[in-house]
């Protein structure tokens, strides 16, 4: 017979396979295939799963991180205490990533609830607070590196940049009204059609994304992946000089 253990594999895979089929089947059927797509109760919470649950687990190996910075004392070192802003930023945008299930019983008639909005605030901060954090730890260790340069003097300035930018670029969407639900979750959006899913009606939502993340994320991560990749042309010329 089949043991008790395999009954329950075959059924956990069996789960997986539907989550996977759903999703197939999102991308398939929708006649508005993009982020601002409006589904059904059950498609939406297979989607906000698959958000919230790799959040949680983000989030508390972020904590064990934290904690070991803390009970090794490694703050009282400034690189390792940049290494701890970026991991703090890492934590902020997990703790977005979770937020999304606070739209698990959300009432997708009501685009503009208190709940949308929060969840859309926290999901923009925190992608621009990891966003910035990765972009300040690789600046100071770009100007160590190749110009022997070290500004942990700029600290205090590191930390204002990489919380009043966020706020800055969190705030415009939702002092103009931007926040509203986004396909399963709430994000950045301009359309509040349900039915009309044109791509005259989706453009304005998708250029308010670009501007305010989309853009400036690619453009700062291209900057930061040269930047990366200078160090290492730069190390190992002088360890083979």
């Amino acid at each position: 017979g089949v043991s008790i253990g395999s009954t329950h594999d075959v059924r956990t895979c069996a789960a997986v396979m539907e989550g996977v089929l759903m999703l197939v089947k999102l991308g398939n059927d929708s006649d508005c295939n993009d982020t601002f797509n409006f589904t059904d109760n059950e498609e939406n919470h297979y989607l906000l799963l698959g958000v919230g649950v790799p959040g949680i687990c983000s989030a508390l190996c972020c904590i064990n991180a934290l904690a070991m910075v803390v009970y090794l004392r490694l703050y009282k070192l400034f690189v390792y205490r940049l290494a701890m802003y970026q991991v703090l930023g890492s934590l902020l945008q997990a703790s977005a990533m979770v937020s999304v299930l606070l739209l698990w019983d959300f009432d997708y008639d009501n685009a503009r609830g208190n709940n949308c909005t929060f969840s859309a605030f926290i999901l923009q901060f925190g992608m621009w607070v990891k966003l910035m954090f990765t972009i300040q730890l690789t600046f100071h260790l770009f100007c160590y590196v190749v110009f022997f340069k070290n500004f942990k003097h700029l600290e205090k300035l590191y930390i204002a940049l990489s919380v009043a930018i966020p706020l800055l670029m969190a705030c415009i969407p939702f002092i103009c009204g931007y926040y509203r639900i986004a396909g399963a979750w709430c994000y950045i959006s301009s359309r509040e059609d349900k039915v009309n899913c044109t791509a005259e009606n989706r453009t304005p939502g998708i250029i308010e994304q670009f501007v305010l993340y989309y853009g400036p994320a690619t453009f700062l991560l291209a900057l930061n992946v040269l930047g990366i990749f200078i160090m290492i042309v730069v190390l190992l010329y002088r360890a083979h000089k």
